[in-house]
């Protein structure tokens, strides 16, 4: 009988280390290209909406030049003087969404939808070209982004409080040939989910220092969404701009 028990013991030595060897080791870039987010848990952060009108009639209230970071400037609307001409608009902050410090551990991945329509009106006396287009970009706000050693990679200098990030391609062009008096009307729906989102490689890599990073995800910061455009012969539109936003735990 001892001589079992001492068999099995030994044999329970042998196959203990086997096991621990066969274990698998984490993921390499290679393996799925963002090491930091793999394996976490997703968390939601947010959902927010902003509503955007442009028309020949007086808006009433005009929008702020200058549209402050908090609260969002929700409800924002352009007056199009002449629609024979191109007439650009900029929604700054049309919807935002504050977070905590800690929100998420390396990755906030953002969800854009946009659902919008508008309506080309040819009243020139003769053929012309129509246009309706937009872009959407995300703007972080943080006190983190003051730092003199935080260098915007997109302009070169300082960020002064915020960084700006678009997500190509999320560019709705309308452009097209209408006789005159031709009209056309359309209603749409425009979906984008980043693929890197906002993370901290991906902010590193850009050239922002690896402390400056790990303290903006530490703390507080706002992410408003911004819709920028323009219209020709176009006499009335709305956007409905959407911004949902998650993060791995």
């Amino acid at each position: 009988m001892k001589n079992q028990l001492r068999a099995v013991l030994i044999l329970s030595l042998i196959t203990i280390p086997t096991a621990v060897s066969l274990r698998a080791a984490p993921p390499t870039a290679d393996d799925v290209g963002d090491v930091g987010s793999f394996g976490r848990n997703a968390a939601y952060l947010g959902a927010e909406s902003g509503f955007i009108t442009l028309q020949t009639a007086a808006c009433t209230p005009t929008p702020a030049p200058t549209p402050s970071h908090n609260p969002a400037d929700g409800d924002q609307c352009f007056q199009i003087a002449d629609t024979t001409v191109t007439m650009p608009f900029d929604a700054e902050n049309s919807c935002r969404i504050n977070l905590p410090g800690n929100a998420a551990k390396t990755l906030i991945y953002p969800v854009l939808n946009f659902f919008y329509n508008y309506q080309m009106n040819n009243t020139s006396g003769g053929p012309a070209q129509a246009r309706f287009q937009f872009t959407g970009n995300i703007t972080i706000v943080s006190t983190v982004l003051d730092d003199p050693t935080c260098i915007d990679p997109n302009t070169g200098l300082p960020c002064g409080g915020r960084l700006t990030f678009a997500f190509s391609p999320n560019r709705v062009f309308d452009d097209r040939h209408l006789d005159d008096g031709e009209t056309a009307e359309v209603r749409l729906t425009l979906t984008r989910a980043g693929n890197n989102g906002i993370n901290k490689a991906q902010l590193v890599q850009e050239g922002l220092p690896q402390t400056l990073v790990d303290r903006l995800f530490h703390n507080p910061m706002t992410l408003q969404l911004n819709v920028v455009g323009s219209v020709k012969n176009v006499d009335s539109a709305s956007i409905t701009s959407n911004m949902r936003l998650f993060g791995d735990q």
